[in-house]
């Protein structure tokens, strides 16, 4: 239990001294924006370059692994779209972002830092794999359903084509294959770009758990109160769920790689929710209040799935 603890209450009172800092108006919203640009497009690159050059990879891409996490990941979505159209009559925008919020995960700046805590660089390989796949999935499910729900654009070809290019350019995505190209050259980086590449990355954990924190401000319970619950159940419980067993009894992965992909379904809705239900105007108070709920519960799900973990249940 004391393990637990130490994880946990860092992450979570640096994430709370960022929601707090911003509500005393001690630290900005727009300053928040910039630290969390600061993880996104230089301090997690930086640490996948050096955490994949370095790494013992496996010497084929783990297509089982994906598949049994994004197989529950497809069917979650399926079912939040289901649930929204049968049970809350949505049209289909609202379908599509509630089928989002139910297998979108915080996966960068509370999920990131917790893997990281929890297991270290090399050990999080598993992660980086499936977040590798994570917004290059679902965005693009998303940007499709609500392109066709607009039916204002009729080349709906060419807008997920650009979503495609920008996803390709993701800093993310850039670091991950950088740090593989290192690592199957077997190219070992310089000791001082190494020494820049490491000051980035102990920057990671301490600065996205404050962003994400400031983020937090953003967000309320701003109507849809029963659907958002819903939602949530759905995502924090549900998911995490069938992900463990699709990975340790359909696909039979090890304990730690299972462990880690329930870790990441677990992971509260992210808050691109919010941000494509404002883009395409629909949906917005579901998902405002649903990140704001999903997240308030994950403080309970997070340590008790750590707990279960360093009990050997999972």
């Amino acid at each position: 239990m004391n393990s637990v603890v130490d994880i946990t209450l860092p992450v979570f009172g640096i994430a709370l001294l960022g929601y707090f800092a911003t509500r005393l108006k001690f630290f900005s919203a727009e300053a928040g924006t910039g630290l969390a640009r600061f993880v996104f497009d230089f301090a997690i690159p930086a640490l996948l370059v050096r955490t994949f050059a370095n790494a013992d990879l496996p010497s084929a891409l783990p297509i089982n692994y994906l598949l049994s996490y994004y197989i529950p990941v497809a069917l979650f979505y399926v079912l939040g779209m289901l649930l929204a159209a049968k049970v809350y009559g949505r049209p289909l925008a609202g379908q599509a972002i509630t089928g989002f919020s139910c297998c979108y995960g915080n996966g960068i700046l509370l999920g990131l830092p917790l893997v990281l805590l929890t297991f270290g660089d090399e050990a999080s390989i598993p992660y980086f794999i499936l977040l590798s796949m994570h917004a290059l999935t679902l965005f693009t499910t998303v940007t499709v359903l609500l392109e066709v729900s607009r039916n204002r654009d009729a080349n709906i070809l060419r807008k997920v084509g650009n979503v495609l290019l920008g996803l390709l350019k993701n800093p993310i995505l850039i670091g991950i294959v950088c740090g593989i190209a290192l690592n199957r050259l077997h190219i070992e980086i310089p000791t001082s770009i190494d020494t820049a590449l490491r000051y980035f990355q102990n920057a990671v954990a301490a600065c996205s758990l404050f962003a994400l924190g400031v983020s937090m401000t953003r967000y309320r319970i701003a109507g849809q109160l029963t659907q958002s619950i819903v939602v949530t159940i759905t995502k924090n419980l549900g998911l995490p769920l069938i992900v463990y067993l699709s990975c340790s009894m359909v696909f039979g992965m090890s304990a730690h790689w299972t462990f880690v992909a329930v870790l990441l379904a677990a992971q509260p809705t992210g808050v691109n929710a919010y941000i494509f239900a404002e883009r395409y105007n629909t949906a917005q108070a579901l998902t405002t209040t649903t990140v704001f709920i999903s997240t308030a519960l994950s403080l309970i799900t997070l340590p008790t799935l750590l707990y279960l973990r360093e009990s050997g249940v999972l």
